[in-house]
């Protein structure tokens, strides 16, 4: 079992938020602000049947997207019209189908790879006809969460807010993936599923987040941590292209695959804009507080206790802020938060706002480059905070042959996408075996896009989605 790091705070921790990884369960941040349900990324219309700011409201407006399925015409009381009137109607009622949306799976279940408070992380290899003849199908992550918990601890904000994540990015992508390099670097919802009783985000399986390397897994700091902050950064620039902060950007949230490729993941704390345009570094869009403490911006700390009229508005710099405190964990001796208590973020300050001969980060033994890019980041003003641009110039990430590690980072390819190493000799059952039951889920999910058939529950219609540019998007 990998060794995880104790919060910093004594305090009971906050529920695991799963993930898409294919580690072990990391060890939480204690200090963890769940978000606010916010309608303002719902641009579906209003349905008669749902109240405006509802979960049910937001649930319906999210699936206004391409493959979503179309919402269910509402029960109204039909009125008698005279024969022309109705022959109108009709006529005005036509038109084409609406798309055959084709679920996929099965999965079979392979392996439980992370357990929180109200759910699992699972492997799964997807099956097919292919299965049939003996050929393996792909190996994904699914984040299986039961819809009963959720409701239960008032978990469904950050689902919400997740999917209405990842759903943007997928219509913006339509607009600048032929020109975003960081798309590589940042996780996709490939499809939200469920079944009767259960919710399944279906990701990649990835191998770890860096909160494991922090602990000792595999990579090597040293030789990473340069590729690292690049890939990040990167990654950051292109979420926020898509109109979308992040907000929660820490070892925890930033996956490792096999090859040693960093991908942004956990939405679940995003403010998203509702038109998709992008996120500019000199604006500010939103004034709540979300996120894990030791990672937060100033500025959005700020606002904490504050009464709404009384709060500051900030904008994407702050998940730059959030780079620079894990960026300092990179390059330091000693991987650990710069920032663990209010006190040590008000002597951060204190020294910022004085001239001083050396540097505040002198004891932590970084290189002059490193110090800079991590005190760049860290600038209390977010309009003279780095971004990507200041970052690709910087002399840290210069490497051999007068080159940038900018200009030698690779966007993953889309055929190393969807596998793992460690499943790729897991033994396929005979065609004919029974489905049975392993760790308290079924081997073979068989999963559904229509709504639940639940008499008390009607929360999670129309959840069922699949990404339009993912691995079933393009139905045939």
């Amino acid at each position: 079992m990998l060794p995880t790091r104790s919060p910093a705070s004594s305090s009971p921790p906050m529920p695991v938020t799963l993930d898409a990884k294919g580690c072990l369960p990391s060890t939480p941040k204690a200090s963890f602000v769940p978000p606010l349900l916010s309608t303002a990324a719902a641009s579906a219309p209003k349905s008669p049947f749902q109240r405006h700011g509802s979960e049910k409201h937001v649930l319906f407006c999210i699936t206004n997207a391409p493959m979503a399925l179309p919402p269910p015409t509402p029960i109204v009381e039909k009125k008698r019209l005279p024969p022309l009137k109705m022959y109108k109607a009709a006529r005005r009622a036509s038109g084409p189908p609406p798309p055959v949306i084709t679920a996929p799976g099965p999965f079979l279940f392979l392996k439980k790879v992370q357990s929180g408070s109200y759910g699992d992380v699972v492997a799964a290899r997807e099956l097919d006809n292919e299965w049939l003849q003996g050929a393996p199908g792909r190996v994904v992550c699914m984040k299986v969460f039961t819809k009963a918990t959720a409701l239960l601890r008032g978990l469904i904000p950050g689902v919400v807010q997740e999917v209405i994540a990842y759903r943007n990015m997928a219509r913006a992508n339509l607009r600048i993936s032929s020109t975003s390099e960081g798309a590589a670097f940042v996780m996709d919802l490939e499809a939200s599923l469920q079944d009767e009783n259960r919710v399944f985000f279906v990701m990649e399986l990835m191998d770890c987040d860096l909160l494991a390397v922090f602990n000792g897994y595999r990579f090597s700091l040293k030789h990473n941590a340069q590729r690292w902050i690049c890939q990040t950064a990167l990654g950051l620039a292109h979420v926020h292209a898509c109109g979308i902060i992040h907000r929660d950007i820490k070892p925890e949230n930033l996956l490792i695959d096999v090859e040693g490729n960093i991908r942004i993941s956990d939405f679940g704390s995003a403010y998203t804009r509702d038109d998709c345009a992008p996120v500019e570094a000199s604006q500010v869009y939103t004034h709540e507080v979300t996120g894990t403490w030791a990672y937060m911006a100033p500025e959005m700390l700020a606002n904490r206790r504050k009464a709404k009229f009384q709060t500051q508005k900030y904008g994407p710099a702050v998940d730059y802020w959030s780079l620079g405190c894990v960026a300092f964990e990179l390059v330091a001796q000693e991987p650990n938060a710069l920032f663990e208590s209010e006190e040590e973020l008000r002597k951060y300050q204190t020294w910022h706002q004085t001239v001083h001969s050396t540097s505040y980060l002198s004891f932590a033994g970084l290189s002059e480059d490193a110090e800079s890019v991590v005190s760049g980041l860290l600038h209390l003003d977010p309009l003279k905070r780095f971004t990507l641009p200041d970052l690709r110039e910087h002399q840290y990430f210069q490497i051999n042959d007068g080159l940038s590690e900018f200009a030698c980072t690779i966007p993953r390819n889309c055929q190393r996408r969807h596998q793992s190493r460690e499943f790729d000799s897991f033994p396929l059952p005979s065609a004919d075996a029974e489905p049975s039951l392993i760790d308290g889920h079924p081997n073979v999910f068989s999963l559904s896009l229509d709504p639940p058939e639940m008499d008390k529950d009607d929360t999670f219609e129309h959840f069922g989605w699949i990404n339009p540019q993912g691995i079933w998007g393009k139905q045939k």
